[in-house]
């Protein structure tokens, strides 16, 4: 017959791993916030100061905690039996708010009002590890009035502070303290603006004060220039997931709003599955080994809901970081992926299609074997037979020998770098106004002789570059002084 003895492992080595789960900064944060929404709080105010006592506090109107339910928040690996699962219920494994905290700090409380009833307690890792034990301090009521903003917490009527404390970790990697902890806050909350935009409406969450950005990494309100595919839903071991491909709209379209809205962040960065559970984002800007990231493909979006049902099926860690995508449905995702991929490649493709369909272009691409291109000035230009026409054999060798140094030295490579970068680049007709379109075309036609001018203006307002302009040719006419 076997015996069995306990065996309570020792709290500095445990404490140690713990602080190593690999937690950022804003990934905490996230993780902490995740409490207060799963407490049906309306408002979350973020508040922190890097000087003299620096803290980072994160206070809640949720619903607050006695000292049992307080004390159970505080156990590692905290009581989840009898959790129904609900859409604003965010914790995983009852160890987020201990994990997330204790890896960015060395003092942790948690202070919580309830029926009028406030409860404070505190891990102090210093003590821990003086002790070799897991100490759980229970503040009195006069310590408890002396925390940080604990002002703000009694003017609801419940909720939760949490503080932070002795940040040895951020101190230790920094030779400015003050700059790198405003610095890390400030990279915390455009995480939060994101991982949390669904919740914008319904809960204010602020930094110092300052109501945090609306998000949006699918620009649903950009319609027809975003299109949003089919939602489908994929029935799973009893859970349903839902999954909707989108496509962003041409880079160098998006409005200062809708860069904005994103994050300003880098496109093609952003590209791939954005997975949510129970409405929260937990993994985006990636394919997840089902796609290869590419300049294509850099305007899809893949919507992936999961409940929090299916964390085991895919592998949720304890930050919600991580995840996978189970196979058994891979070949059902694979759909939709394909649609929102196969958009984005048409709407980047469309605008060098659309070069390519103009009957006078400046450019043309010639094909060559082997999958290579070439792109060579059009000497079927009007302008470029005018003034061939007018040059001598040795100007046009001259002219000839400057089109090729324009040909071969074309930056292909700095141009693909700035489409990447998403940068516009403004070589073309539509940086230009009319007007002075207008004003172009009249120069380009005063070295054309009278007889030729408006058989040449016809030509023009042909070309790519002056197709715009094309219902102007009355107003061209009358301004060169060329009556028909």
């Amino acid at each position: 017959m076997s015996n069995f003895i306990k065996q309570i492992p020792p709290a500095r080595s445990l404490i140690s791993g713990i602080r190593s789960i690999g937690y950022s900064f804003a990934t905490s944060v996230a993780d902490v916030i995740d409490n207060s929404i799963t407490a049906k709080a309306s408002e979350i105010n973020i508040y922190a100061d890097p000087i003299d006592d620096p803290y980072f506090v994160i206070l809640d109107n949720g619903l607050g905690m006695d000292y049992e339910e307080l004390k159970n928040a505080m156990t590692f690996g905290s009581d989840r039996s009898g959790k129904i699962d609900d859409e604003l219920d965010l914790g995983r494994f009852g160890l987020g708010l201990k994990s997330a905290s204790l890896s960015q700090c060395r003092k942790m409380t948690v202070i919580s009002k309830e029926k009028n009833n406030i409860n404070g307690m505190c891990y102090d890792l210093d003590e821990i590890e003086d002790k070799n034990d897991w100490i759980l301090e229970i503040l009195s009521e006069d310590e408890i009035k002396n925390v940080p903003c604990f002002e703000q917490l009694n003017k609801y009527e419940t909720g939760t502070l949490v503080i932070w404390q002795n940040f040895d970790k951020l101190d230790a990697l920094t030779t400015n303290f003050i700059t790198s902890f405003r610095n890390a806050v400030a990279d915390a909350k455009k995480h939060v603006e994101l991982v949390f935009h669904y919740y914008y409406d319904s809960v204010n969450i602020k930094f110092n004060n300052d109501r945090i950005e609306r998000r949006d990494p699918f620009l649903v309100n950009s319609a027809p220039r975003q299109q949003t595919g089919r939602t489908d839903s994929i029935l799973m071991d009893g859970s349903i997931i839902t999954i909707t491909p989108y496509t962003l709209p041409f880079a160098n379209t998006l409005t200062i709003e809708e860069k904005k809205l994103l994050g300003n962040t880098n496109i093609y960065d952003e590209q791939g599955f954005y997975i949510y559970r129970n409405k929260r984002l937990i993994i985006w800007g990636s394919w997840l080994h089902m796609n290869v990231r590419s300049e294509l493909s850099k305007l899809a979006r893949v919507k992936i809901e999961i409940p929090s049902t299916l964390d085991k099926e895919w592998s949720l860690d304890v930050k919600k970081s991580t995840a996978k995508i189970p196979d058994k449905i891979k070949d059902q995702i694979k759909a939709s992926l394909e649609d929102s991929i196969h958009r984005s490649k048409k709407t980047t493709r469309f605008k060098g299609v659309k070069e390519q369909q103009y009957a006078e272009k400046v450019w043309n691409r010639i094909n060559l074997r082997d999958g290579f291109v070439k792109y060579e000035l059009n000497r079927e230009n009007p302008l470029y037979k005018i003034l061939s026409e007018n040059l001598s054999e040795t100007d046009k060798m001259l002219l000839d020998s400057f089109i090729f140094q324009i040909e071969t030295g074309l930056p292909k490579y700095s141009i693909q770098n700035d489409t990447l970068d998403d940068l516009k680049i403004i070589n073309d007709s539509d940086s230009n106004t009319p007007e002075e379109l207008i004003d172009r075309v009249c120069k380009d036609l005063e070295c054309v002789p009278d007889n030729k001018k408006e058989i040449i203006l016809e030509e023009l307002l042909k070309t790519d570059v002056y197709k715009s302009i094309s219902d102007k040719k009355d107003i061209i006419i009358e301004r060169i002084g060329v009556y028909v």
